[in-house]
């Protein structure tokens, strides 16, 4: 969450997200995490898809990459969303739409649909 403010420029003079100034843009950047996280766990290699995320003090189960490299720019999407701020949410929306395309997928099958028997 921190980083997708620091990304789109949301912090004091010292470069730092402000939680006491700011505390409405942290709850609705915690709701973002949770949306992101949501999305990524049922694609990426290592995502627990039946685990959900509740606590901002909880371990993401997603594989080191995805956190670092993808979820801080879905993040700073969906605030820049909830802030108004168009330009920077086309700006993250592009950027996490090619990120999230190079995660490592979950292998997928294909289950045997055919019924089986008298043929």
């Amino acid at each position: 969450m921190e980083r997708a403010l620091r990304l789109l420029g949301y912090v004091n003079s010292r470069g730092h997200p402000d939680s006491v100034k700011d505390a409405a843009l942290f709850k609705r950047a915690a709701n973002a995490v949770i949306q992101i996280y949501d999305d990524l766990k049922r694609i990426d290699l290592l995502g627990d898809k039946e685990c959900s995320l509740f606590d901002m003090t909880e371990v993401l189960k997603l594989s080191p990459s995805v956190i670092h490299d993808v979820m801080p720019y879905g993040v700073a999407m969906l605030i820049a969303q909830n802030e108004g701020d168009s330009d920077a949410q086309a700006l993250f929306a592009a950027l996490y739409s090619s990120k999230r395309a190079s995660v490592p997928q979950k292998r997928k099958t294909i289950c045997d649909v055919l019924p089986r028997g008298g043929y």
